[in-house]
């Protein structure tokens, strides 16, 4: 990606045409002329405290992107060069100071204008990273102290008719041509072997034998196919799991687990989505809690947890209700083959789970420190039930959400 500054007298001249008649109060800041290379953007978030916020939006690709001010009102632009949006971005009113609002369209010319209502003249900064597989393109705002351009307080200002007719549409996952693509992921695996039963049988291993099951049987349906994210004994840090998602273009994603409990006595299969809003049981959040800190056991360690929480911070309306359709299909058909611990969907803060663009689920199978569970889950036959059972949810939310005659190759 190639980049240079601008000089502000340059910058205020290339903007004069987008922007009219600016005020003197007229800020510009980088302006990164990169390739025209096309992206989406997958995530934001806030972070900092109202003396250096930082707004984080997390992209695809290193795009090009301008970032400006403007005055009464004062705002900041950010214009993201041939990209879409993945999702929709918690627009309206905020809290947050110094944003009052934030809004964004749809350009003309193909780019996305992101528009950050403040409530007094800020300094703003930009500064676009590569994070893994993602690029995250971080814009700091440092009040001036010089206060409000404008006329007193006032409302986040309204959207103009051409903003409204240019908002982005509810997102969905767009149909990836040809096969319908289901990754499943095999909980743990190498040095992390998950929960142990009491006669020895590991997490890992099981897992890994229902995944392969069921990547076999959807590979057998016509128009769909299944990627595993191992298939031996390999360890793979979560965020890895996610990126090999992303990687094949993944339809749908399922982590496979089998459950631990101190008590012999609980059974049953669970199925859980992600949820930023706190846990929907105790019990959902200290399985969260224990999935996420296998790396840590292991030596895993993030330099950076901002991929994580930008990730979240789209509203990801759309995605959260078809994971919730996939698990209320799945945990229905597993129904059929044990006694389900608990017969609704939970949902809780999965690292796993966090992508916002895919439909996502982890299935508990069994309870591997029941004994009667943990022998059932040793043989190929209730292997291959749990499997079946997880292909018919799996196939039903295929149906109801492909397009007609689509995985037809």
């Amino acid at each position: 990606m190639n980049s240079k500054k601008l000089s502000r007298r340059s910058f205020i001249l290339k903007l004069g045409a987008l922007a009219g008649a600016v005020a003197s109060g007229f800020n510009s800041v980088q302006a990164l002329a990169a390739e025209a290379v096309a992206g989406h953007l997958t995530g934001a978030n806030l972070s900092g405290t109202a003396d250096k916020l930082n707004f984080l939006l997390q992209l695809d690709a290193p795009i090009a992107y301008k970032v400006f001010t403007l005055d009464k009102p004062d705002r900041v632009v950010i214009d993201l060069k041939n990209t879409t949006m993945q999702g929709k971005l918690k627009q309206g009113a905020h809290d947050r100071k110094p944003i009052t609002g934030i809004r964004y369209s749809d350009r003309e010319d193909g780019s996305l204008r992101v528009v950050l209502d403040v409530a007094e003249q800020v300094a703003v900064k930009s500064s676009l990273t590569a994070e893994g597989n993602s690029h995250v393109l971080t814009v700091s705002l440092n009040p001036t102290g010089k206060g409000s351009s404008g006329s007193g307080k006032s409302k986040p200002p309204k959207k103009s008719a051409e903003e409204s007719k240019q908002l982005e549409k509810p997102a969905t996952t767009e149909p990836s041509k040809g096969k319908f693509i289901v990754v499943i992921d095999p909980g743990h695996g190498g040095k992390d072997p998950g929960a142990v039963g009491a006669n020895g049988t590991l997490e890992k291993d099981v897992v890994l034998q229902v995944a392969r099951k069921l990547k076999a049987r959807i590979d057998r349906e016509k128009g769909m196919k299944a990627i595993l994210t191992r298939d031996g004994d390999k360890f793979i840090p979560l965020r890895e799991r996610m990126d090999i998602a992303h990687k094949y273009k993944a339809d749908l994603f399922i982590s496979v687990h089998a459950d631990a409990n101190p008590s012999t006595r609980v059974s049953g299969s669970s199925v859980y989505i992600l949820s930023e809003n706190g846990a929907s049981s105790e019990a959902a959040r200290l399985l969260a809690e224990s999935e996420n800190s296998y790396e840590l056991k292991f030596g895993v360690r993030h330099t950076s947890d901002k991929i994580a929480s930008v990730l979240l911070d789209l509203s990801q309306n759309a995605m959260m209700d078809r994971s919730l359709s996939l698990a209320k299909g799945v945990l229905n058909e597993l129904a059929k083959v044990n006694n389900p611990l608990r017969r609704r969907v939970e949902s809780a803060r999965f690292v796993v789970l966090r992508s916002p663009d895919i439909p996502s689920m982890l299935v508990e199978t069994a309870f591997i420190s029941n004994p009667a569970e943990e022998k059932r889950l040793r043989t190929a036959e209730y292997q291959q039930k749990l499997a079946s059972a997880m292909f018919q949810g799996v196939k039903r939310y295929q149906v109801a959400y492909a397009d007609n005659g689509r995985a037809n190759t």
